[in-house]
């Protein structure tokens, strides 16, 4: 990969978004430009048609370019969805007491970790370690250098089919983008926000077709989920509701982001007329009961999924991401249901034209391809297990 120009692709079930980063002289990541493109061939968090899809992936990349005039060879693509799995491991191997643990020792564990758990037919994209023991001793740190005759990881393994996985790296390489990576887009999202806060916290990123969950314990992934649910629902009510195009609900939900909710009971008629229409003065209640009432079902099925999965009152705070996410009456609604402090994320370091929660995803993945560009001076932290486990792939599938 280029030293000093990155390419982040994350591939959403409405649009594909890309960002050209460029590594300065301090060692910050800035943002050079982008491109968007409305996405085909990804339906509700399912591949459907990979060449599809693979050419909306180029045809993004080549807006950044022509943004930008710069060409980057290797390209990390993000990608969330339901065909994304995960689950809970643990790998266990034998040292003498003599040797200290090394890093093939650590990729070893890893490869248990993996044996014991991941079915042949996924790849692993993401190995976050949990913790580790020594002769039993639990401990979160990376334990090189020390001593012992028995090693266990307790990790969480966010894997993917092979099939899908190799299909839709082919199609984009048939179109002259070399694929440096693939990445759960959610997962790397989150890891980027995580501070050193103990604070249990979900992060939740709802998107036009799917909503993406990653619970945080003491800064470690504990779960990671995707429902099929989303922000083109509440669009579809709209479509239907007032007889008109997908494109012209989608700004009509947009603008009814913008209004206050005050509004609400006072009568107001709103212009929701587009350039084809000319009678759509549409009652501000009648949107309202449209749109709160499809987000209030998509909270509660969130909701009902996590408080059968893990206990609700142990998550101290939600952040929310992406464009659905971004909407007030959605915060408004979690944190009614939840009953827990909610917080909208922006990347506040970024430009303004880049700062919005719907970009957090796609400078995630940005973010983790600088962390793990070749010949990069590499931090002893979750990206560094991230980096040893890129570099037991290598080994692994030899």
């Amino acid at each position: 990969m280029d030293n000093r120009h990155i390419l982040g692709v994350d591939v959403g079930t409405s649009t594909i978004k890309v960002f050209i980063g460029t590594m300065a002289i301090d060692g910050n990541l800035l943002i050079a430009g982008s491109g968007t493109i409305p996405t085909a061939g990804f339906v509700k968090g399912k591949i459907t048609d990979p060449n599809a899809l693979a050419m909306s992936i180029s045809q993004a990349i080549e807006c950044a370019v022509m943004a930008t005039n710069i060409s980057v060879k290797d390209a990390y693509i993000g990608i969330g969805g339901v065909e994304i799995s995960s689950i809970s491991s643990i790998g266990s191997i034998a040292l003498s007491i003599t040797d200290d643990i090394t890093h093939e020792d650590i990729n070893r564990v890893y490869q248990a970790a993996i044996l014991a758990g991941v079915p042949d037919e996924h790849e692993v994209l993401h190995l976050l370690p949990k913790c580790f023991y020594i002769d039993k001793q639990r401990q979160v740190e990376l334990p090189l250098q020390k001593k012992c005759a028995h090693l266990e990881v307790e990790a969480h393994i966010v894997t993917m089919p092979k099939l899908v996985i190799n299909t839709l790296v082919s199609a984009v390489e048939k179109l002259g983008i070399n694929v440096a990576g693939v990445v759960a887009s959610p997962v790397v999202a989150a890891q980027f926000l995580t501070t050193k806060s103990t604070q249990n916290y979900l992060f939740m990123d709802v998107g036009a077709g799917t909503t993406e969950l990653i619970l945080y314990r003491d800064s470690q992934i504990y779960l990671s989920a995707s429902l099929p649910l989303g922000g083109e629902y509440i669009t579809s009510d709209i479509m239907q509701g007032l007889s008109i195009s997908y494109n012209h609900a989608e700004e009509i939900k947009k603008y009814y982001s913008k209004l206050d909710k005050n509004l609400h009971g006072k009568n107001i008629t709103l212009d929701c007329n587009d350039y084809d229409t000319t009678d759509k003065q549409i009652s501000y209640d009648f949107l309202y009961k449209i749109i709160e009432s499809r987000i209030d079902e998509i909270v509660y099925l969130v909701h009902d999924y996590l408080k059968n999965t893990i206990p609700v009152e142990n998550i101290e705070r939600i952040v929310l991401t992406g464009g659905c996410g971004a909407m007030p009456s959605l915060s408004d609604s979690v944190q009614k249901l939840f009953r827990i402090p909610v917080e909208i994320v922006t990347l506040k370091e970024l430009l303004p034209e880049y700062s919005g929660s719907a970009n957090v995803a796609c400078y995630g993945v940005l973010t983790y391809a600088a962390n793990n560009m070749p010949d990069s001076q590499v931090v002893m932290n979750h990206n560094a297990w991230e980096t040893l486990l890129s570099k037991f792939r290598k080994f692994f599938n030899s």
